[in-house]
């Protein structure tokens, strides 16, 4: 799961650096598992069963094939998003309805993909959502078989709360909420003198700890504003848990148990993108297909020997300072920070 999210996060960041805007489709299927014909005589599997997610993907293995290669796909289970990049060289008046266009025909593809193979899309839970960085764009109204796709500003995949910023504000809140909860009652238990050190450490594994697998994903990056917020939180945490309230920074960040988030995330990265590499070499693929792409623009762009052959593809005019700033700037995403902190 972390792999879908680290390599959707990273591909939504490598459209908005190449452009303002960038899409994503987020696919809900009706009754997903209640669809599958299970051996001769039965149809369908228990919500929640472990074989549910198996039999599907065994069922559906040839679903990603019937959208374009064009777009970034991410299937877990039954969760189908697909991103939709923008090319740099689009302008910003064509980018939304370019982009918008491009949806229309991916959802087109999988309502005929889904009456093929007897597995009706959800509409009422099927949404898209526009990642830019434009001050108020105007967004057009996507249709399929007079059923409305509803654009929504943010939206929940797999745990994480992407918003059309991607600044990551309402899903660090949502987090920052569950953790309070259970602080409180670490607090009241605390006061009673009922839980030993051990004891709390263990609930601290148990009941806060968890929440910290979804900040890890995206932590390298946050502002530095919002990670020196999570490093304060962590460190409140273990003098709530260790009964130290008065205990300066210095003491609790020397405590044996603690580590730091930097550190955390630095161990999950150090671990996920070996799994990357062994599991699925693909998202790395992708990554490397984005820089190669940039390198191709930069080389058509800035290389005088290239001129006519760039004229026959962008056309005549001068470069744009959109195109500019892209080119001389560096826009880093998710997994070029990832690959600096392992």
């Amino acid at each position: 799961m972390s792999t879908r999210i680290v390599s959707i996060i990273d591909q939504i960041g490598q459209g908005l650096a190449f452009n303002t805007a960038t899409a994503a489709l987020f696919v809900d299927f009706k009754s997903a598992f209640n669809q599958l014909c299970y051996f001769p005589l039965f149809k369908g599997v228990p919500q929640g069963s472990c074989v549910g997610p198996v039999l599907f993907i065994v069922f559906h293995y040839d679903l990603l094939n019937s959208v374009s290669n064009l777009h970034f796909k991410h299937l877990f289970a039954d969760d189908l998003a697909v991103v939709l990049s923008p090319s740099a060289t689009w302008s910003s008046k064509v980018l939304i309805p370019y982009l918008s266009q491009q949806i229309t025909n991916v959802i087109k593809d999988l309502y005929s993909y889904s009456i093929t193979w007897k597995q009706p899309l959800n509409f009422k839970k099927t949404f898209w959502t526009l990642f830019h960085r434009q001050i108020s764009p105007t967004i057009p109204t996507i249709h399929c078989e007079n059923n409305i796709i509803e654009q929504v500003p943010k939206f929940k995949y797999l745990g994480i709360t992407l918003d059309a910023k991607l600044s990551f504000n309402f899903h660090l809140q949502y987090i920052k909420l569950k953790i309070q909860k259970n602080l409180m009652v670490f607090k009241r238990l605390s006061s009673t003198r009922m839980l030993s050190t051990e004891i709390s450490h263990r609930l601290y594994y148990a009941y806060i700890r968890p929440y910290y697998q979804s900040i890890l994903n995206i932590y390298p990056i946050l502002s530095s504003t919002k990670k020196q917020q999570l490093e304060a939180l962590n460190r409140k945490i273990f003098r709530i848990i260790n009964r130290w309230y008065d205990a300066t920074n210095d003491e609790i960040i020397n405590l044996p148990i603690y580590k730091s988030i930097e550190l955390l995330t630095q161990l999950h990265f150090t671990k996920l993108l070996s799994t990357i590499i062994r599991s699925n070499p693909s998202v790395i693929a992708d990554f490397i297909e984005q820089k190669l792409y940039l390198l191709y623009l930069k080389e058509y762009y800035l290389n005088p020997a290239l001129v006519k052959e760039k004229r026959k593809i962008v056309g005549k005019g001068r470069t744009s300072n959109r195109i500019r700033r892209l080119l001389t700037g560096c826009h880093p995403t998710l997994l070029d920070h990832v690959l600096c902190y392992t």
